[in-house]
């Protein structure tokens, strides 16, 4: 019988090693959610919404730096820091992207409020 390896196996491509980043971003994300939805901070939705968009983040990330990482090449120092600093990058940039995105959607629906009180008026 053969064992399947999943960490061997995703470290194959860079597609795999963002699946795992994207693993252990969601997991971490979840463990917070779970804590503020039972100390009631947070409902199911924002916390489910939070974790899927902090696990696709660290996707990206991850699987960024890995590219980032492999083509630098280098010693381990190097590769690391290659790797910490693209991460931090793509990271950051995916949260401002999300932002931008959660802003217009929450604006849409204010306008779309805005437009029902006046139809209904």
């Amino acid at each position: 019988m053969a064992v399947f390896n999943l960490a061997q196996f995703l470290a194959q491509s860079a597609s795999g090693v963002g699946v795992l980043g994207a693993v252990v971003g969601a997991s971490g994300a979840a463990a917070k959610n779970i804590k503020d939805h039972r100390d009631g901070l947070v409902d199911t939705q924002s916390a489910l919404y939070d974790t899927g968009k902090e696990g696709v983040g660290a996707g990206v990330a991850t699987a960024c730096s890995a590219v980032a990482a492999g083509a630098v090449g280098g010693g381990l120092m190097l590769s690391l820091g290659t790797a910490l600093v693209a991460a931090t990058a793509v990271k950051y940039a995916w949260d401002r992207g999300v932002e931008q995105v959660e802003l217009q959607m929450r604006n849409a629906d204010e306008a779309d409020e805005i437009l029902a009180q006046g139809v209904e008026s």
